[in-house]
């Protein structure tokens, strides 16, 4: 299965609050190593796979649907 990741200007502006030195990359790869993690959970434990999308511009009580 492939996983396409793209890192937003928000989500990396929220990653520099932390460390206002953090490349794209890192941030990339870190999300990368926590879906990773959280699919060897989910298959040690026998769960169906979950199709996930996160759209940025969906947000409650900002004109967008609820999910």
């Amino acid at each position: 299965m492939v996983v396409s990741i793209s890192v937003s200007a928000r989500s990396l502006a929220a990653a520099r609050l932390i460390d206002p030195d953090v490349s794209t990359a890192a941030v990339q790869a870190a999300v990368e190593a926590a879906v990773a993690a959280d699919r060897r959970e989910n298959t040690a434990r026998g769960a169906e796979p979950v199709r996930r999308e996160h759209n940025a511009r969906r947000e409650p009580g900002r004109g967008g649907t609820a999910a």
